[in-house]
């Protein structure tokens, strides 16, 4: 009787454990995939959020649809000083790669979502471990092998940096309140 109640809440746990997410820094693990999303307050209205977004020339072969805009996000740069940290603490595949991926934009009043899917990193440059263009998924680096857990040492820096660097891109307010001259 003792065996068969350990057996089903093992199986129960199992379950539990592949279905669940994990979250970082507005990283989520789900279904073996991360995935960056935040929601940014905004007095902005969907019309200049869009001027925004294309003024902004991060994204491109974007496409516009009742309350989103979608498409994919240019190689970028990950602002690991502005994070606060140096090239020497920064972990070197944060450091020596362009980040990119799939961009959906959501509008409702007084907010957007911002959802960063796919997210590939490439190669800056030849170094003893990778050649230059090499493209690889984040989840190689923030997943612990077939689980959506994600690894630790990608909760600590990793994730902050890459958090600080999606939250300035995408902050299209704070982009809107530094263009007024």
């Amino acid at each position: 009787m003792k065996v068969k109640i350990l057996l089903v809440l093992t199986f129960i746990l199992i379950i539990f454990d592949t279905s669940a997410q994990d979250t970082s820094n507005n990283f989520v693990a789900e279904n073996n995939f991360v995935f960056w999303q935040k929601v940014f307050e905004t007095d902005l209205t969907e019309i200049e959020l869009i001027t925004l977004v294309k003024e902004s020339g991060f994204l491109e072969n974007y496409q516009i649809e009742e309350n989103k805009i979608y498409g994919n996000l240019k190689p970028i740069d990950a602002d690991f000083k502005g994070a606060g940290f140096s090239e020497m603490v920064c972990p070197m595949y944060i450091a020596r790669s362009f980040f990119d991926g799939f961009v959906i934009i959501e509008f409702k009043e007084n907010r957007y979502r911002v959802t960063l899917k796919n997210i590939m990193l490439t190669q800056k440059y030849d170094d003893g471990l990778s050649k230059e263009g090499e493209r690889t998924t984040l989840e190689t680096f923030a997943l612990k092998n077939g689980q959506n857990v994600m690894k630790s040492a990608f909760v600590k820096n990793p994730s902050f940096i890459l958090n600080f660097t999606f939250s300035n891109i995408f902050n299209f307010t704070k982009l809107a309140e530094d263009d007024k001259w």
